[in-house]
């Protein structure tokens, strides 16, 4: 059964698309972009998956990918941690996750590769889950 709009995912699956973490801190075009996404995420899983579906969370977030070399003369670099910072629609910066390999606490970051996207985060048959949202919400990964 095809979705149309975010009021059926309310009728059939009792989904309130905007009743959840973040939502009243997006920008209007970012809740646009997220009532996109989510009728299309559903449409793209079957009946019984959508019935597990359980939205936890909506963030525009600045993702910071922390890199070193284990050599100097290295082309490549390894990703050793990440920090994730969710922007809310004044331009406040809130630290919503970080993380470091073990063994890497003492690593020197060499470089910072940043990117921004739509975080969605959500319960799928009882496990955390979450995707990056892009291409105005048609896309996800």
């Amino acid at each position: 059964m095809k979705i149309n709009t975010t009021d059926e995912i309310l009728e059939l699956y009792g989904v309130d698309f905007k009743d959840v973490k973040g939502y009243e801190g997006l920008t209007d075009a970012n809740k646009e972009i997220y009532k996109t996404f989510i009728v299309n995420l559903y449409n793209a899983w079957g009946s019984e998956s959508r019935e597990t579906l359980v939205p936890m969370g909506i963030y525009w977030v600045e993702h910071n990918e922390h890199l070193t070399k284990e050599d100097p003369e290295d082309e490549g670099y390894l990703i050793i941690g990440s920090t994730i910072y969710s922007i809310d629609k004044e331009g406040n910066k809130v630290l919503h996750r970080k993380w470091i390999s073990e063994g890497s606490e003492d690593s020197p970051i060499l470089e910072t590769d940043k990117s921004e996207y739509l975080r969605f985060e959500y319960k799928h048959r009882g496990r955390k889950e979450w995707l990056h949202v892009i291409k105005d919400g048609k896309e996800w990964y």
